[in-house]
């Protein structure tokens, strides 16, 4: 989406837009970074008030200024003379490039609002981004890919209204032409990790650890997963589902709404899949002597793929703005059209929306150029994890009760524990201390204790 001028003076500088007065090295060295990430605007004759100064916009200035940039740059912006408040300014369009640029001999980036140069891991990151892995086509042969696979697939995507199933028993290299995964004459890397009956024969690391650990060096259950990624996806989700612990919800209300009783997982089955899903269709496939690997602990899950997330988006944007940005278009494509990817770029959003409704913390996410990670924790304060941490009958019962309540006063808790002026107040005092929670209000009578984990 293009902003109107107006749009741009009145935001601030940052990723894709900045004022510059006139046309020194910080301008091209500007044009040069946004070409290096998401592309953006800079408006020339602009002071970083935002107050435009003007700029000679005369067709020999700026027939100047063009080439001057695809001089300097070997970038071709798109150019706009505009008077505004009476003063002539330019604004100047800059694309992403797909390959890097540089500005004397280096090549900067747009992080924030700065500019800065890349680092030898972020320019490798930078042309391992403009290959698409899983569009390059090989040599495997297309007896190699796995029919019933296949046949599910079409049966899956046309339950969903996705795709337009004419025939349940097309033939499969029709089915993979259709798909994009076929060129050529040629399968294409995400036909063969999709469909293939044995990928790891080509592509050695493409497959799903899965282990339970009670610390860092002590594992106590171990699953490797192969196979294509549809078989990927249903046991890996099996062997999580060993991992962790299920309780059953046997009350009233939970067995009017079904006669099966109802499962509770440490951790939402939903949040779990979308987890899974991610690292298998995010990760990098170039870095074959790595594996997707999860790590079950007693007190959070790990989901790590090989390569972060592509150049010149961050976490933290990804979190304020969801968009679509997947390493893997072909694999994402085809699991969308079966139903696994419910809307394209909401993967992130949705696992902190479904922990969130459960009642357990944020999720951490990681990125780096070496890979993401994905972390999610249980809740702190269940009964099974307070009595871990070796707290008294009382001191339990006052944080579930706070958990329950949002906070407690000292008068509350002597009530609700029946306990001394003195023993209350000491368990106050400790799990104070101990970090577990923290004073809020006055002091005196009417202070109250809150949850640290839980907000204020």
């Amino acid at each position: 989406m293009t902003l109107k001028i107006e749009d741009l003076l009145a935001g601030i500088e940052g990723t894709t837009v900045e004022f510059k007065e006139i046309p020194n090295n910080k301008f091209y060295r500007t044009i040069a970074a946004f070409a290096n990430t998401r592309g953006g605007t800079v408006l020339l004759g602009v002071s970083d008030a935002k107050v435009p100064v003007g700029f000679s916009c005369t067709d020999g200035a700026i027939n100047k200024l063009s080439d001057t940039i695809v001089n300097k740059l070997q970038v071709h912006p798109t150019i706009t003379p505009i008077t505004i408040n009476g003063r002539e300014i330019v604004r100047i369009d800059v694309r992403t490039s797909r390959t890097p640029i540089a500005y004397e001999g280096r090549y900067p980036t747009r992080v924030g609002n700065t500019t800065r140069d890349m680092l030898a891991e972020d320019l490798r990151s930078f042309f391992l981004s403009s290959v698409e892995w899983d569009g390059l086509t090989n040599d495997i042969s297309l007896s190699e890919i796995d029919e019933p696979t296949v046949r599910v697939f079409l049966a899956q995507a046309r339950a969903k209204g996705r795709l337009d199933v004419v025939d349940p028993q097309e033939p499969v290299e029709s089915v993979l032409r259709r798909l994009g995964l076929f060129r050529d004459g040629q399968l294409t890397n995400a036909a063969v990790l999709l469909f293939g009956k044995e990928p790891q024969q080509s592509f050695i690391g493409a497959v799903t650890r899965i282990g339970r650990f009670r610390k860092e060096t002590i594992i106590t259950g171990d699953r490797l997963i192969a196979g294509n990624l549809f078989n990927q996806l249903a046991k890996g989700e099996e062997a999580i589902l060993e991992f962790i612990n299920v309780q059953y919800d046997l009350s009233e209300e939970a067995m009017r709404e079904s006669f099966v009783r109802k499962e509770i997982w440490d951790y939402p089955l939903p949040a779990m899949r979308e987890a899974l899903l991610n690292a298998l269709v995010h990760r990098d496939y170039l870095h074959q002597n790595e594996q997707t690997t999860i790590k079950v602990y007693d007190d959070r899950i790990r989901f790590s793929n090989a390569g972060g997330l592509p150049w010149g988006v961050t976490v933290e944007e990804l979190l304020a703005e969801p968009r679509s940005v997947p390493r893997n278009p072909l694999i994402a494509h085809v699991l969308y059209l079966a139903g696994l990817v419910e809307r394209f770029g909401s993967g992130m959003e949705r696992i902190v929306a479904v922990l969130q409704e459960a009642g357990l913390p944020a999720p951490e996410f990681k990125s780096s150029a070496a890979g993401f990670s994905l972390v999610m924790r249980k809740d702190p304060f269940s009964e099974k994890v307070l009595k871990k941490k070796g707290l008294s009958e009382r001191q339990i019962m006052v944080i579930l009760s706070i958990r329950e309540t949002g906070r407690i006063t000292t008068a509350e808790y002597r009530q609700l524990v029946g306990g001394t002026r003195k023993a209350t107040n000491r368990d106050l005092r400790e799990l104070t201390a101990s970090g577990v929670l923290y004073e809020a209000g006055v002091h005196g009578k009417s202070i109250q204790y809150r949850l640290r984990n839980n907000g204020a």
